[in-house]
């Protein structure tokens, strides 16, 4: 569906990101470039393995990573960079891509809110080194929990699959192989030390079903959202998130948009949400809140 090689489920999403660091090889003395607005998870996760995360701000018109901002934090120690889909938008994979490729860095991409997205006609997960997918309960494709990643790289793969169930090497010919195995196996089979991450057998099978059903529910989305934003950019005080020319398909998470408080006589945002509750009756919440105002 995605156009890889190698999809593997995980149990959730913020450890399919922190086996993609492992799988990468990053570490202690390591910096992964993050976004400054995103679920905590994306810098948390770099964390774990013990690398340091460098928040860098977003662009004003899709809330994903600012390229520019992005060149300017990369250091000798900069190993990876993790760009975030948030909501509807795309991250600028051409540029992120581009300045990857030139300063040698490897590309997680954290595709949460992102399934089944295009850029570019190519799907969310297959344009970086690693793909990242939650199915948690808020998610557009979702079993409750559970996550996955993708990659075309088979000695990725490998890892990836094993650093996933208890650093067992991968069965069968799914991957590389017994025969063909990267790494000295021991006699139990297993070549990296790691937890048990699967996901169970119950959750697959809702996802599969689920996964029937995403093109069709991903084109209703679109649809809606294209509709909300042309209504919402002639309202003053309220611009709706950049649609890129470049997503060949739109996958919404939520929908999201700027206010301006200015244009309506200086009212909080908190009281213009209330106010939106009341009317809709639908929830209208606030974004994440940027990880560097978090403690």
């Amino acid at each position: 569906y995605t156009g890889v090689r190698h999809a593997i489920c995980a149990v959730n999403g913020t450890v399919t990101l922190q086996i993609a660091l492992e799988a990468l090889g990053i570490g202690v003395g390591d910096e992964v470039i993050v976004p400054g607005l995103t679920w905590q998870a994306t810098a948390a996760t770099v964390i774990d393995v013990n690398a340091t995360p460098i928040l860098v701000d977003v662009l004003e018109d899709t809330w994903c990573l600012d390229p520019k901002e992005v060149e300017k934090a990369i250091t000798p120690r900069t190993k990876a960079i993790i760009p975030v889909h948030l909501y509807g938008a795309f991250a600028d994979m051409d540029a992120i891509m581009d300045i990857a490729k030139r300063h040698n860095l490897y590309v997680i991409e954290d595709c949460a809110h992102k399934h089944g997205g295009e850029w570019n006609g190519k799907k969310a997960g297959s344009i970086g080194n690693i793909g990242s997918f939650s199915y948690q309960l808020s998610k557009h494709l979702t079993a409750g929990e559970g996550g996955s990643v993708t990659t075309n790289d088979l000695a990725l793969a490998e890892k990836l699959d094993a650093l996933r169930n208890v650093g067992r090497r991968p069965e069968g010919d799914s991957l590389i192989g017994a025969d063909k195995g990267i790494g000295d196996y021991g006699d139990d089979g297993n070549f990296i030390q790691s937890g048990n991450y699967r996901i169970t057998e119950f959750q697959a099978a809702i996802l599969v079903e689920g996964l029937k059903r995403l093109p069709a529910q991903n084109a209703t989305r679109d649809a809606n959202g294209a509709y909300l934003n042309g209504l919402l950019k002639e309202i003053p005080g309220i611009v709706p998130l950049k649609r890129d020319a470049r997503e060949t398909k739109k996958a919404y998470f939520n929908f999201a948009f700027r206010y301006f408080k200015n244009d309506f006589k200086g009212l909080s945002v908190e009281k213009f949400r209330s106010a939106l509750e009341a009317e809709l009756g639908i929830i209208v919440d606030a974004c994440y809140e940027p990880l560097n105002n978090c403690s």
